[in-house]
This record gives C-alpha cells, structure tokens and sequence, in this order.
C-alpha cells in the first residue's frame, strides 16, 4: 500500500512539474502601455503601430489613455503592476510625474521603456523623434524657403511643459539665429491647447503688425494659430511640427501653411515594443534611440497624404 501511495505521489509532483513548464512556455508575454493621450492624431498613430507589432510578435498588449496627467499615469503604471505585466511602455506627461513611474515599476522588478516623449530618470530604454534635430530643420526651412532674403521677425507657439516639444523649440532658434536678419519676437506656450494656442496667437497679432513668419511646435497648435490668422486676414506664413493629416490638407492647397517637420509613428512604435520584447528576453538594446523627422511640403505632400 505504501508502495502504491509512494507511486501515486510520484506521478502527482511530476505532473505538476510538466503542467508548471506547459504554463510557464505557454503564457504570452503582456505589456503595459501609457499613452500620452488619445486626443492627438499622432498617438493615434503610435497606439495603431503598437497594436500592429504586438500582434506581429504575439504579444498581449494593455494601451491606456494617461489623458496628459502625470497621476493618471502612475495610477496606470500601479495597475499595469498589480495585473503582472512584463513590461511597461510610457509617454509621460511631465518630468516629476515620471520618476513616481519609474520608481514603481523599479521597486516591482519590472523595466519600464519611454516613448515619444523623454523624461530624465531610471528608464531600460528611450525611442523617439530627433526633436531637437527636427526643431532645426524647421528653422532651417523657414529662413531657407519661407522668409524673403532670410529676413523677418518670426513668433512661437510652443508647448513648455512637454520635452520633446521644447527641444523643437530649442532647435528651431539656435538654427535661426545662423541668420542676422532673422529675429524670434515672441515665444508663447499653448500649454498643449489648441483653443490656447488660438488665444495666444490672437495676443501676438494684437501686440505685433509685422509677423512675418509664426512656427508651431506640434500641429494641433499650429492649427489653432492658422484658425485665428486665417480670420484675421493676415497672411503669415506658418511651420508646424508633427506631419498629421490636418496639417498635410492645408499644405495641399498652397495657401499659408508652408511646411510640416513630420515624424515617423511607425518606427517608433515598433522599435520601442521590439526593444522591450528583447529586453524581456534577455537581449541587450540601446538605451537612446532617436528618429530623425523629414520635411514636408507642397513639392512632396501628395506622397504622405493617405
């Protein structure tokens, strides 16, 4: 009898182990995903490619909207931990808001990628556009092709609170000041409003009659500034930063939208999920991966309008 029961245990434990290895091959790796928001065409565009790559490698993916609110967000990254996530994907909303993230998913033992937007702090892994990069070939473009004689005074509608589009910013004047004659006047930040960045165009025009030229950090900002130009009657010609379809339209028509820096959404979507699957599986990546942004305008639009 005690045989028996010796025997019995025996295949019990060792089905138990073939059942813990069947699960263990079988589970399908699950990342978590904090969008920055879902109100922008672009992270439109970033969460479709996720979605696209994850099926593509077969992973599980959970995307969630951090609705541009740092304690949204790490309220996601606590729930992405408690439901035993392997990774976890972010676009933070703020500095500050990203350290309380990385310090979660640190102290829960798993890596943590940002995307899009960068953060300083303890992150595996960074993918996103060359903003900075990007910011002088708006800058470039604009004294090369949309100012008379590389001459004029120029206005900004920025976005302070998010990196990436402070080093638009940033690019943009030091490659403008490479010309004596051109002049940034006035730098105004739409807090990432389009209705602000209305508001503070409105205000730039009333302050200044000679604009000749305005540059919007991301196209939704530019928008609300051709809206309020457009009404005015002004005929100030505009850059914008981003490549969305909005802003390809108004570029079709010839009219005063010149020229959009656009990024490529679909190189950084999958290279930050592949990353994060190498990572998971044990393979090295690189800690910053910037994607450099390309121009377009009126001779090459037709080709990016879908």
């Amino acid at each position: 009898m005690s045989k028996k029961i010796t025997n019995l245990l025996t295949i019990i434990v060792t089905l138990s182990i073939i059942l813990s290895l069947s699960i263990g091959v079988c589970a399908k790796t699950t990342v978590g995903v904090s969008l920055l928001t879902r109100e922008h065409v672009y992270y439109n565009f970033l969460e479709n490619y996720l979605k696209e790559e994850a099926k593509n490698l077969d992973v599980d993916i959970i995307i969630m909207d951090g609705k541009f609110d740092s304690n949204i967000q790490m309220n996601q990254v606590q729930d992405f931990i408690t439901s035993g996530v392997d990774a976890i994907l972010l676009s933070p909303a703020s500095i500050s808001g990203a350290e309380g993230s990385y310090k979660l998913a640190k102290n829960a033992g798993i890596p943590i990628f940002t995307f899009d937007v960068s953060a300083p702090g303890d992150f595996i892994a960074h993918v996103g556009t060359d903003n900075f990069k990007g910011g002088e070939i708006a800058g470039n473009y604009m004294a090369e092709n949309v100012l008379k004689d590389q001459t004029g005074k120029v206005v900004i509608v920025t976005y302070s609170e998010i990196e990436a589009c402070v080093f638009r910013e940033e690019g943009f004047c030091k490659a403008v000041s490479k010309y004596p004659n051109i002049e940034v006047i006035d730098i105004q930040n739409c807090s990432g409003s389009m209705e602000k960045a209305a508001n503070v165009t409105q205000d730039m025009l009333l302050k200044y009659d000679d604009i000749d030229a305005l540059f919007g950090v991301g196209d939704p900002f530019a928008m609300g500034a051709y809206q309020v130009i457009r009404a005015k009657g002004r005929d100030i010609p505009i850059v914008a930063f981003d490549g969305n379809p909005e802003g390809l339209a108004e570029i079709k028509k010839g009219g005063i939208w010149k020229a959009d820096v656009a990024q490529n959404p679909k190189k950084v979507a999958t290279t930050v999920l592949d990353y994060a699957v190498d990572y998971i599986n044990g393979k090295e990546v690189p800690h910053i991966t910037l994607v450099e942004p390309f121009v377009i305008d009126i001779n090459n639009v037709e080709q990016y309008i879908k």
